[in-house]
């Protein structure tokens, strides 16, 4: 409180703004005259018990009692909040009264035209839109009004597709409820997932679980839109869509898949097994009735990144010998590969003019003939890869001995 004299000051303003007279006010805090007499006059402070019977008989707030001035900053904040409460109110009662005569010009006027419901089902569905995104958020907390009004905007969204499709007549609404819960999620899900309540363990896995939404939503599309039309594609696409998405996206979020303690050591060797697997399969599912050659080819092609995985991720050396090994590797597989995916087309009965053999017909004197010219690239492209390995080698040797 401040002094005595002017809280006492600010009890006898108070009390004469209101007209009433010191008995009057006594006998309403059942308390004597002398008692608010001495509260005027600054001689004492009224009993703590009687602060809130005070504040209601000079219709005050206690901040002002007990600073002994008036809160005028308060006052304006709490006619704020009383004006933004009575223009909600009549917010919304315009919005019910609009949205009953609409309602009700239109089940009318569906009633006496078609002599039943027909259409009238899809003007309630596009109230329900309209709603969502007009007197929804009126409802809602501040913290939830972005994720609810979004969530009853989709929601009304998929009811009124629904609506249209069964007025129609069409078999599509399983084809844009998916795509439309696709399309939403791909652009605000992240927002929503700021904000969602999620449990400890999925909390710091909000990016592996978007894109497992969205990678899910996206499989189902597939799936949706192979039973509409009927075709047998739904296999191939999905495959090649996980295959994708696993090569492009997995490697950053690798640190936040629950792998068991020994995998999670090992992250690149899971990804690198995980996307072969499915490129193997892949391959599989597409050439199923003559699968050895693209299989062959295929893990011919594999063994060039398992080897930098070997070379740079479990050589028991120092990093400068692990590229030496990255590079000498990518040469000899630059060198061998060509040669080898040869013979396993000539096996398979394919008729190769100008197999590549196993030593390149390199002459750099000649540069106009086709086969010498490109065993002269090759060429250089061993060299390259094999001087880089030199290179890196013998920086690990000097690193080392210093």
């Amino acid at each position: 409180m401040e002094n005595k004299k002017t809280f006492g000051s600010f009890i006898c303003q108070r009390r004469k703004e209101l007209g009433l007279t010191q008995r009057e006010f006594a006998q309403r805090l059942f308390v004597t005259d002398s008692a608010v007499s001495k509260w005027e006059r600054g001689l004492a402070y009224p009993d703590i018990t009687l602060l809130q019977s005070i504040c209601q008989v000079l219709q005050c707030s206690e901040k002002e009692l007990l600073s002994a001035s008036e809160d005028t900053e308060g006052r304006r904040i709490a006619q704020l909040a009383q004006k933004h409460l009575r223009l909600t109110r009549n917010y919304r009662l315009t919005h019910y009264l609009l949205f009953s005569i609409i309602t009700g010009a239109c089940f009318i006027g569906n009633l006496a035209v078609g002599h039943g419901l027909t259409w009238f089902w899809i003007v309630l569905a596009g109230e329900a839109l309209t709603a969502s995104l007009t007197l929804l958020p009126t409802f809602l907390p501040d913290r939830w009004r972005g994720p609810g009004t979004l969530g009853g905007f989709v929601a009304a969204l998929l009811i009124l597709l629904l609506v249209c499709c069964l007025y129609g007549g069409g078999r599509w609404f399983p084809v844009a409820a998916v795509g439309v819960l696709f399309g939403f999620g791909l652009v605000f899900l992240p927002l929503v997932l700021r904000v969602l309540p999620l449990p400890e363990r999925l909390a710091h896995r909000k990016a592996l679980l978007y894109v497992g939404a969205e990678l899910a939503l996206l499989i189902l599309l597939y799936g949706v839109c192979c039973l509409s039309t009927g075709g047998s594609w739904f296999a191939s696409a999905a495959l090649w869509t996980v295959f994708g998405v696993g090569l492009c996206l997995l490697p950053p979020l690798m640190k936040q898949l629950p792998l068991p303690e020994p995998l999670g050591r090992h992250k690149a060797l899971v990804w690198l097994a995980f996307q072969s697997l499915l490129l193997l399969l892949g391959i599989l599912w597409e050439c199923w009735r003559a699968p050895a050659v693209p299989l062959i080819a295929a893990a011919l092609c594999l063994t060039l990144p398992w080897g930098w995985l070997g070379a740079l991720r479990y050589l028991p050396t120092g990093r400068w010998f692990r590229a030496a090994g990255a590079f000498a590797w990518t040469g000899v597989w630059v060198w061998l590969a060509p040669w080898a995916l040869d013979r396993i087309m000539m096996c398979n009965g394919a008729v190769i003019s100008h197999p590549w053999p196993l030593i390149p017909p390199a002459d750099f004197t000649n540069w106009t003939d086709y086969t010498v010219f490109n065993a002269n690239v090759v060429l250089l492209i061993i060299f390259g890869f094999l001087l880089l390995a030199l290179l890196c080698a013998v920086v690990g040797i000097y690193r080392r001995r210093r």
